[in-house]
């Protein structure tokens, strides 16, 4: 096991792991005792994972283990994000032009981000909350950049789908 090979990969993902867990809906405490729990299956295991892999992998570990907590926990997800951020660049699309951010809008923004499979949820937490770059997101995922592209054009038109729907069943 390469010793330095951690060191970078612990300074690089750390904050962006962390963040994304805290996004999801785990505690600060929480998701840095994940986060380290995941390094040290890292140190235990990485000789079996391709140098290539490693930061997807880690991410996966990571993720996994949040999974794992929620389910011991019994700990509905939910999903906090910077709700001015997210609307300015996936919700204008969709909202009349010039309109004021309301609590309630970020609310629907939410439950809607919410609602949608985990897959969508992460892709849009971290492109447009996070604000990683599709290369970032691919090495995280362990996937391409153009599939990252493709996903998340999938993401935002399923994203905006549900959120007509339930505009459609309030006014």
């Amino acid at each position: 096991m390469d010793k330095d090979l951690i060191i970078n990969l612990y300074k690089k993902q750390y904050k962006i792991i962390s963040l994304y867990l805290i996004k999801c809906g785990c505690s600060v405490s929480d998701a840095e005792d994940i986060v380290h729990d995941s390094f040290i299956k890292a140190i235990e295991y990485l000789e079996g994972v391709k140098v290539n892999d490693v930061s997807s992998w880690l991410f996966r570990v990571a993720v996994n283990k949040y999974k794992n907590f929620n389910k011991r926990k019994k700990i509905i997800n939910t999903v906090s994000i910077n709700e001015e951020s997210f609307y300015e660049q996936i919700a204008q699309e969709f909202t009349v032009e010039g309109e004021i951010l309301s609590k309630e809008i970020s609310e629907e923004i939410r439950g809607t981000l919410n609602g949608l499979k985990e897959e969508y949820r992460s892709l849009l937490i971290l492109k447009y909350d996070m604000e990683l770059s599709y290369k970032e997101i691919g090495l995280l995922l362990g996937i391409n950049e153009d599939s990252v592209k493709t996903y998340l054009y999938r993401a935002r038109n399923k994203f905006k789908e549900e959120w007509r729907k339930s505009n459609e069943r309030y006014g």
